[in-house]
């Protein structure tokens, strides 16, 4: 009787759940259709005035994976569809549009001796080109192993860089943990829960602090990443006077839904 009480409290013990792998699988003719949107809210300072700002944007794609060389993406074509900024008038309190160049653009870029290159872009300052690339940076939330829901792992360090390529954040780190796995349009997909704390400090002497909240979706079987939603405050500070650069907060919000097959 001892003998199977030690056996029951042996499985009781152990991790309950199927484990999943989250990694890139890319495979070459992959179709999707990308909608992002994001709102910001700033209430701060610009040397000693106050200053209330409200910007939004978005952009609409048609991607198709063109190349793959195992896990990696090496071909993209990308039709931009729609890619905007608006900005909010602070005496009519209209919204008004800012074009960044990228609407109606087809896009190559191509994996070449390890760095992207890009054709279709002639004209388009290289800070809105670079949004366009070959990796999703969100895959540098996945865990490096199979992981079971309820299971969690941090982001930091070496980690951060390949989300935040141009270096905005360098120190702190992103919580993520597996919620749930579950069919999504006929998909296994993975829900994950991110808790983001992060900072930066700018070569100009400011520093950028983000805490935010949120999901992201990612279909298993190919690791895209469907669906993401993300909610949390942006705080500035240090600015030096006569830089022009406000200090403040920054109330945000960002989300991503993404339909395999394009259209």
């Amino acid at each position: 009787m001892i003998h199977g009480l030690l056996i029951l409290l042996s499985l009781l013990q152990e991790p309950v759940g199927e484990k999943v792998t989250l990694e890139a699988r890319p495979k070459e003719g992959d179709k999707l259709a990308v909608v992002e949107s994001w709102d910001n809210t700033f209430a701060g300072k610009l040397g000693d005035d106050p200053l209330f700002l409200r910007s939004r944007g978005g952009r609409r794609l048609q991607v198709e994976v063109a190349g793959v060389q195992g896990s990696r993406i090496t071909r993209k074509v990308v039709q931009v569809e729609d890619s905007y900024r608006e900005d909010q008038d602070v005496q009519t309190s209209k919204f008004v549009r800012q074009e960044d160049g990228l609407k109606g653009r087809k896009v190559t870029i191509t994996l070449r001796d390890g760095k992207e290159e890009r054709t279709g872009l002639d004209g388009v300052p290289d800070e809105a080109q670079k949004t366009l690339t070959l990796d999703d940076p969100l895959t540098g939330l996945f865990p490096t192993g199979p992981v079971r829901v309820g299971d969690s792992w941090e982001i930091a360090g070496d980690g951060l860089k390949k989300i935040f390529a141009g270096g905005d954040f360098t120190e702190g780190k992103i919580t993520v943990r597996l919620r749930e796995v579950k069919e999504v349009d006929g998909r296994r997909c993975a829900v994950l829960g991110t808790v983001w704390e992060v900072r930066g400090k700018n070569p100009d002497g400011f520093t950028r602090e983000l805490r935010q909240t949120g999901t992201i979706t990612v279909w298993i079987e190919r690791g895209y990443v469907m669906g993401m939603d993300q909610k949390g405050v942006l705080k500035t500070t240090g600015a030096v006077v006569g830089s022009g650069m406000p200090t403040g907060e920054s109330a945000i919000t960002g989300s991503r839904q993404v339909t395999i097959g394009g259209k």
